[in-house]
């Protein structure tokens, strides 16, 4: 932590929260820094990103840069199916899982959600922005988690065999290997006109 702090006082890059690091409270952590971010920045877009994925902030930028036809626009990358909307659920609440959260929120405030899959692909391509991989050994795990979590909402959950608990297992060794990787982070931030 001291060496954060450092990087902080020096380049003044990190906004470091006074708040409890707990998986269950996840949602609480990002309600603090959006509450946080609004009121020290004025900014046109506020982005939330998990720290086990691998961003391509230039091509964040572009995406962020488009023409939009609605002024409150929810970016976000649906994984598990289509977003509908009822204009008579307009309450704001907590979830065990930060992003739906959020993405409930988001509803409620009758935002504009656009779906793009360029934020959560499983590998480096041309056109990714945020590669988002779990490998498919972990998968039960994380479903067992899960599972136990909306059972018994238990800040306590145990994790598997290989320390990994709802996420990357090793992330900074998964960050490290596709940063390694030219498609990752030598690629240009455009596709050229043959990759579509």
């Amino acid at each position: 932590m001291s060496a954060l702090r450092k990087e902080v006082s020096e380049y003044d890059d990190f906004l470091l929260l006074d708040i409890a690091e707990e998986y269950s409270k996840l949602p609480y952590k990002t309600l603090a820094f959006f509450k946080a971010a609004y009121a020290l920045y004025d900014c046109d877009f506020y982005v939330k990103a998990d720290d086990d994925i691998y961003l391509r902030p230039d091509r964040l930028s572009l995406l962020l840069a488009k023409e939009r036809p609605h002024s409150q626009t929810y970016l976000g990358c649906m994984k598990k199916g289509p977003v509908f909307t009822d204009p008579k659920l307009k309450c704001f609440r907590m979830f065990s899982n930060e992003d739906v959260t959020i993405g409930s929120w988001m509803l409620a405030m009758n935002v504009d959600h656009e779906d793009s899959k360029q934020l959560c692909e499983v590998d480096c391509t041309p056109s990714s922005i945020a590669v988002w991989d779990i490998p498919s050994v972990q998968m039960k795990t994380i479903q067992k988690h899960i599972a136990l979590l909306q059972t018994s909402y238990s800040s306590k959950l145990t994790t598997n065999d290989n320390n990994c608990f709802l996420g990357l297992c090793n992330p900074e060794k998964k960050m490290l290997e596709l940063h390694s990787r030219d498609i990752c982070s030598k690629s240009s931030t455009l596709p050229s006109d043959g990759d579509g």
